[in-house]
């Protein structure tokens, strides 16, 4: 129909396992939290 092909045209190469990541911390408030997000990350 009209000449569209649907197949698919991607193929896998290859799958493999994301990289570890080392284990977060627990913060003890919100205050806390916001003060790593903006000292230690500098994210804010």
């Amino acid at each position: 129909a009209l000449g569209v092909s649907t197949a698919s045209t991607n193929k896998t190469l290859k799958v493999e396992a994301p990289a570890a990541r080392s284990a977060g911390i627990k913060v003890k408030s919100v205050a806390e939290l916001v003060e790593k997000l903006k000292n230690e990350a500098k994210v804010i």
